[in-house]
């Protein structure tokens, strides 16, 4: 009996290791390009704690993404809204990826293709509620590129894409820049897209992509250089001059993290960073890469 009361205790820490229960990474939320809509992104997965404590993480499977989007428009109710467009994956999505077009009704992310959060299998996606699935990045995502920035333009027609292949060092080999007509109304419609060679490309400030006001120009920072890159252009031009202003990169789009409010699913809590479409203008112009400015909405 003593060894049973010795081993009891054992037994139920061991039951609470191999169950499963649900968790969820903080809600990230966007705002559209008129500001007439937010779109909230929820990742869910379920976790268990690991045999070996010292790993210092959970394991971890099922992940899958909940997209709500709210109308500003409306009247807020104190005990929460319903979104007006729900739509749910069963994957992962990247942070920062997700954008949703309020005059288009276009909803853009990355996702990933398998169950290993943030990894470099993934691949871009856009869904809209009219009942279309716009897009199809088979034509230009090769076998063993991963999507690295994924931004759609102002007037939320085309899409900007930077794609490379992370070496054993994580070091990114034969970047590219895609331009992508996202207008077809189905993916055999959505066969236009402009490609570009870059000479290099890192994960930080001296690298970035910026789309014009109008949507017509992408300016693209390659360290001390800045190009200009447009739709069926064969190759990208250098620019003499650029918006000072590099980030952010569209009118719309993700604003970072916001505390949920009382109502679960069904809130909308108005209490997030000021709307990117406020202050997004083209100018003013500048000819000097360090002239250039981060210029948050806020």
């Amino acid at each position: 009996m003593k060894l049973l009361w010795i081993a009891l205790p054992i037994l139920l820490i061991s039951c609470s290791q191999i169950r499963w229960k649900p968790a969820s990474l903080a809600i990230e939320r966007g705002w559209s390009e008129s500001g007439k809509n937010i779109v909230q992104t929820e990742v869910l997965y379920e976790e268990k704690e690991p045999w070996n404590p010292l790993t210092g993480t959970t394991i971890k499977k099922n992940y899958r993404t909940k997209f709500r989007i709210y109308d500003l428009n409306e009247p807020q109710k104190i005990d929460g809204d319903p979104p007006i467009y729900s739509y749910e994956i069963n994957s992962w999505t990247l942070p920062g990826s997700v954008y949703f077009h309020s005059e288009t009704n276009r909803l853009f992310w990355i996702q990933g293709s398998n169950d290993e959060y943030g990894s470099v299998d993934r691949f871009p996606a856009v869904w809209s509620p009219k009942g279309f699935h716009s897009f199809d990045p088979k034509g230009f995502l090769k076998e063993g590129q991963t999507i690295l920035h994924f931004v759609p333009s102002p007037d939320g027609g085309t899409a900007a894409l930077i794609l490379g292949i992370l070496d054993a060092n994580l070091e990114i080999q034969s970047p590219t820049l895609v331009l992508a007509d996202v207008n077809g109304q189905s993916s055999s419609l959505d066969s236009s897209y402009s490609e570009f060679v870059l000479k290099e490309w890192n994960e930080t400030p001296e690298y970035r992509i910026r789309w014009s006001e109008d949507s017509s120009v992408l300016f693209v920072r390659v360290k001390d250089a800045v190009f200009k890159a447009k739709e069926k252009a064969k190759k990208l031009e250098q620019a003499k001059e650029f918006p000072r202003c590099f980030f952010p990169p569209s009118n719309f789009g993700p604003v970072g993290i916001s505390p949920a409010g009382s109502g679960g699913d069904s809130d909308r809590k108005r209490d997030m960073e000021s709307p990117p479409f406020k202050r997004y203008k083209d100018k003013p112009f500048v000819r000097n890469i360090s002239q250039i400015r981060d210029c948050p909405s806020s």
